[in-house]
């Protein structure tokens, strides 16, 4: 043993010694091969960590990015993807362990072996569509290697304090922007224009850089608390904090945002068959609709107006109706991966725009002020890039996540485990509300939650035995109690 220790302290000597040296004569490189092996180190020794780390990068790339426009940053949440997809599978593989898949995983498989072919039969720059096949695909790839981690009911426990913190963060940060909108627009907005009140909504942005991001957030807030107040436990704080949540959502002034969160709180609501709950809110349609008729009048209008009553085309509405036309010019193939509606298309500026003519239309140009709604919707990019069959395969994916969820929330026998479940189905109704008006599958903030809870979801099952009763559940029925969940939230 002393013999053993001995030479680990000799080799860690001499490696301290060259990277020294290294430092000395090449600094730049040397410091980024040795923040590469921490990071590899840490990632391998704290797996969980390196999921939250991931998670919280998706979710903030943007407002960094905004706030330290230096190179590299945008890239912060793909590097963190690329660290957990790089570490957690050899880790587990290391354990001598089979590595697990995810529900839809083949399906998804499907969709991005779809995409790389359109792209390869129709000659795209392998560099093109394999960057957009991985800036598609990271979140899958996130939940695949999330779910090679083994979870628990402490660690869903801890999951939950932590995002009450980023709940509470948030609520002050939009707080302050409702107080001094002017000077915290002045340093977090990325869009002045986007910032401007609707209406008597404030289009708050908060810890973000547009209104879009924190509606989305605190959407998916509000479902998740709405989902623990169904499954674990009930309590004053509990209800203030989804009051303040769902405020903080409409308050963005952003249609998606509430459309999300009515759509996806109904749906826990049924999922949990709360029929007192449905029945009043039934018994109060009638005067809802008296008290609503003139502001759902005014957004149905405005949205009319703004998609199909101009005269000239909604970039929106062009890149959603060229989808289905270019999924059709190259059936059974799509336009590949990084050709249309993607970031990475409006990086590139995909020749299928030039040659639909989208210099001259407003918000699809060259630029980035002019072409700010190129990425503008999830849809449009999935059936455009992959094709038909690509689509169909994405969506059949989300069917299988919407089925592992209900399944989990209908059988498992933990509190913790029901609530991960509804709150994944609550989740995937919500984005899928979303997607209709911005990214929410394939891009920042929410998807490196939504797809990192899949993965959790995933581990879960495997860990703790199917709960649609093929194998019964190897932990005690008391292990939440243990955990002391009602002194929590």
């Amino acid at each position: 043993m002393t013999v053993i220790v001995r030479r680990e302290t000799a080799a860690a000597a001499v490696a301290a010694v060259l990277a020294g040296a290294g430092a000395g004569l090449l600094p730049l490189p040397t410091l980024a091969i040795v923040g590469a092996a921490l990071a590899i180190g840490t990632a391998f020794l704290a797996p969980r960590l390196t999921a939250v780390f991931a998670v919280l990068a998706v979710l903030f790339v943007r407002p960094l990015e905004h706030l330290f426009p230096a190179e590299g940053v945008s890239y912060l949440d793909e590097a963190a993807v690329a660290l957990c997809v790089l570490t957690m599978p050899l880790r587990r593989v290391a354990s001598r362990k089979p590595l697990r898949t995810f529900p839809g995983q083949w399906w998804f498989a499907a969709f991005l072996v779809l995409g790389v072919l359109s792209g390869l039969v129709l000659q795209v720059p392998p560099s093109i569509f394999l960057t957009g096949a991985f800036v598609t695909g990271k979140g899958l790839l996130l939940a695949w290697a999330v779910a090679q981690v083994d979870w628990s009911e402490r660690h869903l426990l801890g999951a939950a304090r932590l995002g009450t913190a980023l709940i509470l963060l948030s609520l002050a940060a939009s707080v302050v922007n409702l107080a001094l909108p002017g000077a915290w627009n002045a340093v977090l907005a990325s869009d002045p224009s986007a910032v401007e009140p609707r209406s008597f909504l404030p289009s708050l942005i908060g810890p973000f850089s547009h209104p879009i991001d924190l509606g989305q957030f605190m959407a998916l807030a509000a479902v998740a608390i709405a989902a623990w107040r169904a499954t674990v436990r009930k309590s004053p704080f509990t209800l203030a904090l989804l009051i303040a949540a769902a405020a903080g959502a409409v308050l963005t002034a952003r249609r998606t945002a509430s459309a999300s969160l009515a759509a996806a709180w109904l749906g826990v609501q049924a999922m949990v068959r709360s029929t007192r709950l449905l029945v009043a809110i039934a018994a109060s349609l009638p005067l809802a609709v008296v008290v609503l008729a003139g502001p759902v009048t005014t957004v149905v209008q405005t949205t009319y107006q703004d998609y199909i009553g101009k005269g000239t085309p909604e970039a929106r509405t062009v890149l959603t109706l060229d989808s289905f036309a270019v999924a059709a010019d190259h059936f059974p193939a799509g336009a590949g991966f990084g050709r249309f509606g993607s970031a990475v298309a409006a990086s590139n500026y995909s020749p299928e725009y030039l040659a639909r003519g989208y210099p001259r239309i407003w918000g699809l140009g060259r630029t980035v002020e002019d072409g700010r709604f190129l990425t503008d919707t999830e849809w449009p990019a999935i059936l455009g890039e992959t094709g038909f069959f690509g689509a169909a395969a994405f969506a059949l994916g989300l069917v299988t996540i919407f089925r592992a969820g209900r399944r989990l929330f209908r059988t498992a026998r933990q509190p913790l485990q029901r609530w991960a479940g509804l709150t994944l189905v609550g989740w995937l109704v919500a984005l899928l509300v979303e997607s209709a008006g911005t990214v929410s599958f394939t891009g920042p903030p929410v998807s490196g939650a939504f797809f990192a809870l899949l993965g959790v979801v995933t581990a879960l099952v495997d860990e703790h035995g199917q709960v649609d009763g093929h194998r019964q559940s190897r932990s005690t029925p008391g292990a939440v109690s243990r955990l002391r969940v009602s002194s929590t939230l």
